[in-house]
């Protein structure tokens, strides 16, 4: 098991560039999909909003980190899930809700806040949830963390997109519309394409070492 935490994978730089560059992408075509009316579900229906943004940003990572403690994972391994239960939902949220004939006008509600919301609860959590775990809090120290350039990160991928995208539905809304239909398809497909090329660059490493993280994944998936 400790043998993971020497695994080296195969990404360079221009890949980080390259996938925060479609993270982007796909933020700015999620705002465009949202609208300053999605705001007032808020208002109309407040417990079912801030319950959802409860269970993802304080419950979620409560629940993970108590998981952490129970199951003692490697540092690695834990550190990736609070990283995970530290993010917030996207537009998948949504289209999955439509599909299984929910209520659309909430999600996206909860997928606007969450996605404004995790400029600073996404970093918070990360920092905060890692710090209190003894052994995840030695990796942060051996990866020099730094919680203002996260900040920054974040404010770049997530946030900008998000104010440009907000900005353009709200100045030109049919035109928004459209170019939020060409660019979700587009940069799934490019997320999904960039998803397995790494997939490809680092099978070695993934078929020798999945077995150690595939049942607790599932497992943090289910819960979540």
């Amino acid at each position: 098991m400790h043998s993971l935490d020497t695994a080296q994978l195969n990404f360079s730089n221009e890949s980080l560039l390259l996938l925060n560059m479609a993270l982007a992408i796909i933020m700015f075509g999620v705002a465009l999909g949202i609208s300053l009316d999605d705001f007032k579900e808020l208002a109309k229906n407040p417990k079912a909003v801030l319950l959802g943004v409860f269970s993802q940003f304080i419950l979620l990572p409560l629940l993970t980190f108590v998981l952490v403690l129970l199951i003692k994972p490697e540092p690695s391994i834990a550190l990736g899930m609070i990283l995970v239960a530290a993010c917030p939902g996207g537009n998948i949220s949504n289209f999955m809700t439509h599909l299984a004939k929910g209520n659309s006008a909430l999600s996206v509600s909860l997928t606007a806040i969450a996605s404004i919301s995790a400029i600073v609860m996404t970093p918070f959590n990360f920092q905060f949830y890692a710090s209190h775990y003894a052994p995840t809090a030695e990796l942060l120290k051996t990866i020099n963390l730094n919680p203002s350039d996260l900040l920054e990160i974040l404010i770049i991928i997530l946030g900008m997109p998000l104010v440009l995208g907000m900005w353009l539905r709200n100045k030109k809304k049919d035109f928004a519309i459209k170019l939020s239909n060409i660019l979700k398809p587009i940069s799934i497909i490019v997320f999904i394409i960039f998803i397995l090329i790494a997939l490809v660059k680092n099978s070695e490493a993934f078929k020798n070492y999945i077995h150690y993280v595939f049942a607790l994944g599932i497992t943090h998936n289910l819960m979540a």
